[in-house]
């Protein structure tokens, strides 16, 4: 079978998705760190798109995941 076409969409879609991946993880660290920096949870959560509920709930397990 010879697909190069939708070989070479399909690698694209999954490297579009690693980045996607890496871009969240980067938005999410950002969040914590601005939380923990005094920043108010309702800012950080209208700047960054994530829930104030998920953003604290990053927070209380960011330590165990590194950040």
């Amino acid at each position: 079978m010879d697909l190069p076409s939708l070989e070479l969409a399909v690698q694209r879609l999954r490297d579009a998705e690693a980045a996607l991946d890496a871009a969240r993880a980067d938005v999410e660290i950002e969040a914590v760190l601005a939380v923990r920096r005094g920043e108010a949870v309702e800012d950080v959560s209208t700047a960054s798109g994530i829930t104030p509920h998920d953003l604290m709930r990053l927070e209380k397990t960011a330590d165990q995941h590194q950040v």
